[in-house]
């Protein structure tokens, strides 16, 4: 039994022992001043515990906002973590399509070579035709 409880229960058994009536201690009477102090001890009670779900909401309204902090922190660092793979990848980007540039740029360089080359080959077989085919008429017509 707690200490409230034991006063209680002492208290009442104080008040049946004056009274003077003839009820059994099975049946206590409680009186007017009993339900007083119990209506007082209930009232302190909701106080306390008023005080104390006060407390317990202040500590959980604390946890809320340090947990909001701390997620807000972390949202913080992963997007500048984001921004700068971002960054890195639009650098890989810029330097891919420079590379593809150049490369375009080179093939194109060598395309020119090859028509170059080719035209050089026609002409040439153009013109080793033609000579062999004046020889042959040189031939022909002596």
């Amino acid at each position: 039994m707690s200490m409230a409880e034991k006063e209680i229960t002492s208290k009442t058994e104080i008040e049946i022992a004056a009274s003077g009536d003839n009820i059994p201690p099975q049946e206590p009477k409680i009186y007017e001043s009993g339900y007083f102090y119990l209506s007082q001890q209930i009232n302190d009670l909701r106080d306390r515990m008023d005080a104390k779900f006060d407390r317990v909401d202040a500590r959980f309204e604390s946890m809320k906002r340090d947990t909001d902090a701390r997620f807000e922190a972390v949202h913080k660092e992963i997007k500048d973590l984001s921004d700068k793979t971002d960054a890195r990848f639009d650098k890989v980007d810029a330097k891919l399509e420079s590379m593809r540039k150049e490369t375009d740029a080179r093939f194109d360089g060598i395309e020119d070579k090859v028509d170059n080359l080719n035209k050089w080959t026609v002409g040439s077989v153009i013109a080793v035709m033609v000579g062999t085919i004046s020889v042959i008429v040189t031939l022909l017509l002596k």
